[in-house]
């Protein structure tokens, strides 16, 4: 096993059940619930596996450094015998666990690890239900019933054959842009002008870099061969979303709220061998430059706000790892303060080993092609490459959000230069607190963004998990930031104290974190300020609910106001966030993929990342 219990524990008692640790009581009996785990940790794609740790029972009363307490296995033995016999019959196939027995204030721990199941295994499912209601994936700390879409996915990696090795059934070798092969060439050629291929005819070619087959007389391009070389046809006829990238532009730096609020969209839709090239000149054009006069220097030089092979590497990143299985275009979004790179496809590497040497790649084929063509970094290495040129331009390393749950990720890259004069001017409002320079920068850091969570916090930081966790405890403790959300899905925003700079004149707390929550700030302040402009108006019914979200409400209360708001007027997803107090990620997880898969609410638009998606109630 990789975890020990003392760093489960840790795990467990600062961050909470999390993807790959799951806490179970069975003081005297397995649960009915560990079967669950077990078989969404088997099935669960590139996880590796996870941790169920039985003997531990959550606090009613949660503080954030207590969240479970060690009640033990009254009879060890008992338990081993039905998790083996669990494992040995409740499944389609046998599950072989590895188990430790441990002691700790003087009660008994078990520690099981279930191995990620190999593709040819999977799904795996409890028998009794059957396949399509016994199997379950691991999604965030949670272990979800499949969907059919979830079945298929499974199903095809049995026949373990890359999504972007598969071949659609009506390409032709015509599908083929002359032009994405010319500029190949040319561009391979600057590189090394002796590379073998380059003696290949176009279909020779194309065999040799893996991205197309021959079937009889014919050589029909693969799903790879087709995004990296097909026409803009082509691509439209077989992929017309997964081939699709949309670069936003938008005043000011936040999404827009206001569907009558102006934006500017480009579709993309070509080959990515010459598309990479042509999108990175136009977001370079697109973002603001400083003006630079070095030493000796007659003339001035002009200095992109973000490095070129910065956005070159996000760029390669989104285009080289995103899942094209799924049916969802890129988003490129440049706000005012930042650039965002979003793009269907979680990390399957761990989050906390990104930037390490080492790469897992889900598009293999079309990687070993970019990194030919010297569009992305080799071995793994293009997270640390981003990372260090910021660092050298004295700007925040790219923030990362992975979410298995959703598919998503996004990387988001600040403008704002770090310690400028502007910033020292502001910071010295909060003097009297001692800050540290970790604090002091993540200050800067969640003024630009609006929110921050304990990966956020380590990535700008470079500091672990515990150290994180204990920082942000401390500057909401200090009355700087707010606690939202909670567990895994914790995160933190700006105080208006942390905002305006108004710290009064009372002295700051010294004292060490009191593990209790800051008190509740609701940004309604009793008024329903956060409905959207010309929502109609709402009965003393609604507001009444909508205030007692202050309190203690169960999920189901929630989905249900949801509904209500939703029956009279279509919402955004930022817009049922600011309503609810929540977090738009939690509020997008917790209810609306519910709503959404009970067929209750539906999309506005047929695409789900359509930039103006809002909510409905599902049509009779």
């Amino acid at each position: 096993m990789d975890l020990d219990l003392p760093q489960l524990l840790e795990r467990l008692q600062n961050c909470d059940e999390c993807q790959r640790i799951e806490a179970k009581e069975s003081k005297s009996a397995l649960g009915e619930s560990v079967p669950e785990s077990i078989s969404s940790f088997s099935n669960e794609p590139d996880l590796g596996g996870g941790y169920i740790v039985l003997g531990l029972r959550k606090n009613k009363e949660v503080s954030s450094s207590s969240r479970y307490s060690i009640v033990g296995v009254d009879d060890p033995d008992k338990i081993q015998g039905e998790l083996a016999g669990v494992c040995k019959n409740s499944f389609n196939i046998q599950i072989r666990p590895k188990v430790n027995v441990e002691f700790i204030d003087s009660k008994v721990v078990i520690v099981v690890f279930i191995a990620e199941s190999f593709c040819r295994d999977k799904p795996v499912f409890i028998k009794k239900y059957g396949v399509e209601k016994g199997t379950f994936r691991r999604i965030g700390s949670s272990d979800i019933r499949c969907t059919a879409e979830d079945l298929d996915l499974l199903y095809q990696l049995r026949r373990q054959v890359p999504y972007e090795a598969d071949v659609f059934p009506d390409v032709v070798w015509e599908d083929i842009d002359p032009d994405a092969l010319t500029e190949y060439r040319r561009l391979r050629a600057q590189i090394d002008p002796k590379a073998s291929e380059l003696l290949l005819d176009d279909k020779e070619l194309l065999i040799s870099l893996g991205h197309a087959i021959k079937k009889g007389k014919d050589v029909l391009p693969t799903i790879g061969g087709l995004l990296l070389f097909g026409s803009k046809v082509a691509l439209r006829r077989t992929m017309p979303i997964p081939s699709r990238i949309d670069y936003i532009l938008i005043e000011g730096a936040e999404w827009v709220q206001n569907p009558k609020e102006r934006y500017y969209c480009i579709e993309y839709r070509e080959a990515l061998v010459t598309v990479i090239t042509r999108l990175h000149a136009q977001i370079m054009s697109d973002l603001p430059v400083r003006f630079q006069l070095k030493t000796g220097d007659l003339q001035r030089s002009d200095v992109p706000s973000i490095p070129r092979d910065v956005i070159r590497e996000a760029l390669a990143n989104a285009l080289m790892h995103r899942d094209y299985r799924a049916g969802q275009a890129i988003q490129i979004i440049r706000y005012s303060n930042r650039i965002e790179f979003n793009n269907p496809g979680y990390s399957l590497k761990p989050f906390d080993e990104l930037g390490q040497s080492g790469s897992l790649t889900r598009n293999t084929k079309i990687a070993a092609v970019f990194h030919d063509l010297k569009f992305a970094e080799t071995k793994g290495t293009g997270i640390r490459t981003m990372r260090d040129l910021m660092r050298e331009a004295n700007l925040t390393v790219p923030l990362i959000e992975s979410d298995r749950g959703s598919n998503q990720f996004s990387l988001a890259v600040l403008m704002h230069n770090l310690f400028d004069k502007q910033d020292i001017e502001w910071l010295k409002s909060f003097k009297d607190y001692n800050l540290l320079d970790e604090e002091a920068r993540t200050l800067i850091v969640i003024r630009e963004m609006g929110a921050i969570t304990n990966a956020d916090y380590r990535i700008i930081n470079a500091v672990d998990t515990l150290t994180a966790s204990s920082h942000l405890r401390r500057l909401r403790d200090l009355g700087l930031l707010e606690q939202k959300g909670g567990g895994n899905t914790t995160y933190y925003v700006p105080t208006e104290k942390l905002l305006t700079g108004d710290i009064g004149v009372s002295t700051p707390p010294t004292r060490p974190l009191s593990g209790e929550l800051a008190p509740h700030i609701s940004p309604l302040n009793g008024e329903l300020l956060s409905l959207p402009e010309g929502f109609p108006s709402l009965s003393e019914e609604l507001k009444h609910k909508i205030d007692n979200l202050k309190k203690r409400t169960s999920p189901q209360e929630v989905k249900n106001l949801i509904k209500e708001l939703c029956m009279l007027q279509p919402l955004k997803l930022r817009e049922i966030s600011a309503i609810l107090e929540r977090h738009p990620k939690y509020v997008r997880e917790n209810y609306l993929n519910d709503l959404i898969k009970a067929q209750e609410l539906e999309h506005v638009f047929i695409d789900p990342n359509h930039p103006q998606q809002a909510y409905m109630i599902k049509k009779s």
